[in-house]
């Protein structure tokens, strides 16, 4: 692992980790757990099943894909490549507050708000409104991971925007290759 990270990552840092605020640090770990992740996760999809009658496998195999391949390329090819030191092992004990455990496999990206975004990005595709909803959830997921002292906040700020990446191009290709028969099948007609 290498520790490495721009200026600013170590203030903003320093600023919502050293919040210390009782609720505040309570909402982060909650935030920063995976029962909370896969809660919120299968409540928004649950509402777009309910809401979306026609598509429903088409919506399942959506997030499942995203998720599948947001979570395996970054903790198999991610991670390793980019090999960064998170911060709860970089910085010296009793510099910051360290309130949820991590494991010691690498920080970028922070695979809590790629996936946090990719089910964000794939559910908002389906249902355009529930983005007011779905992205400051994932938001709140992504920072938690800086309060909760395991994640530098360019990991996040990646995180975010890989898995948006992911949820979108998956949503992309899938449409493509699903209409595209159709259509070729109304042009033949």
């Amino acid at each position: 692992m290498h520790d490495f990270r721009w200026g600013w990552d170590e203030t903003v840092f320093s600023a919502i980790n050293g919040l210390g605020i009782g609720w505040l640090d309570g909402l982060f770990v909650l935030a920063s757990s995976r029962g909370f992740m896969l809660t919120v996760g299968l409540s928004l999809l649950a509402w777009v099943l309910y809401k979306e009658r026609t598509q429903r496998y088409g919506v399942v195999a959506h997030v499942a894909v995203t998720v599948a391949m947001t979570d395996a390329f970054g903790a198999y090819v991610l991670k390793p490549f980019f090999g960064r030191m998170r911060p709860c092992y970089a910085l010296a004990e009793g510099t910051f507050r360290y309130l949820s455990p991590a494991s010691n496999v690498g920080s970028l990206p922070s695979l809590h708000a790629a996936n946090a975004f990719a089910v964000a990005a794939a559910l908002s595709f389906w249902r355009p409104k529930l983005a007011w909803v779905a992205m400051p959830l994932a938001a709140l997921i992504a920072v938690s991971r800086v309060g909760v002292g395991v994640h530098w906040p360019t990991d996040v700020l990646a995180g975010a925007l890989y898995g948006s990446a992911v949820g979108s191009a998956v949503y992309v290709v899938a449409r493509r290759w699903l209409l595209a028969p159709r259509a070729t099948l109304e042009i033949n007609s």
